[in-house]
C-alpha cells in the first residue's frame, strides 16, 4: 500500500493540479527536494518577483502580499497567496492559494457602482432635455437649456447628446470592470501557477 502511493507521488512530481476545496482554488507541485531548500529557494524566488512577506512559518508556511491596487489582470491584480510545504517520500510538495486583496475588490465595486450612478444621471439629463427640445415642457434640467427665461434648443440638443455619449461611455466602462473582475477571481492563481513552473525548472 505504501509502495503504491509512493509510486503516485512520484508519477506526479513537476505536475501542477487544480483542485477546489470548500470554494478555495489550490495549485500544487511535488519538487525532488528537502523541505528546508525548498522553503528557501521558494522564499528567495517570491522576493526576487517583488513580493511582500505577510506571513511565514519556516519551513511548513509562507505568505505573500503580490501586485498592485491599480492591476487589471489576474496577475497584476493586488493579491495574497499563501504556499504550504510538507514533507513526503519523493520530496517536498507545495500547496498554495491566492485570494484577491480585500481593498482591490473594494475599489472595483466602488468604482463600479460610482460609473453606474453617474451614467443613469447622465442618460436622465439626455431624457430630460430631449422631452424640453422636443414638447417644449421643462423639466428639472431645463435650466441647462435656458437662456435669459427661453429654451435655447442648440443647446439643449448639445447637452443631451453629450450626456448620452458619456453615458454610453460609462457603460462600456462598467463592462470591463466586470469582465476584468471576473476574469482575476477565475484566474487569481496565474501568478502563483507560474511561481511554481519557475520554481520546478530551477
Amino acid at each position: 500500500m505504501r509502495k503504491s502511493f509512493s509510486s503516485l507521488m512520484k508519477n506526479q512530481n513537476n505536475s501542477l493540479k487544480h483542485k477546489c476545496e470548500a470554494d478555495v482554488s489550490l495549485v500544487e507541485r511535488t519538487v525532488r527536494l528537502e523541505i528546508e531548500k525548498a522553503y528557501a529557494d521558494l522564499k528567495a524566488l517570491l522576493l526576487q518577483k517583488g513580493c511582500r512577506i505577510v506571513a511565514e512559518e519556516e519551513p511548513a508556511f509562507i505568505s505573500v502580499r503580490q501586485g498592485s491596487l491599480w492591476g487589471i489582470s489576474p496577475r497584476t491584480a493586488k493579491k495574497v497567496v499563501s504556499y504550504r510545504l510538507v514533507s513526503v517520500d519523493s520530496g517536498t510538495r507545495i500547496t498554495c492559494s491566492s485570494s484577491l486583496a480585500a481593498d482591490w475588490k473594494n475599489l472595483t465595486v466602488i468604482g463600479s457602482v460610482l460609473a453606474v450612478v453617474v451614467a443613469s444621471l447622465c442618460v436622465w439629463i439626455s431624457m430630460d432635455l430631449d422631452a424640453l427640445v422636443t414638447t417644449q415642457e421643462q423639466g428639472y434640467w431645463s435650466w441647462i437649456a435656458m437662456v435669459n427665461g427661453y429654451i435655447d434648443v442648440q443647446t439643449g440638443q448639445m447637452f443631451a447628446g453629450l450626456t448620452l455619449v458619456l453615458a454610453f461611455f460609462l457603460a462600456i466602462i462598467i463592462i470591463i470592470e466586470a469582465v476584468v473582475a471576473i476574469y482575476a477571481y477565475f484566474r487569481v492563481n496565474m501568478f502563483a501557477e507560474e511561481t511554481l513552473n519557475e520554481f520546478g525548472q530551477g
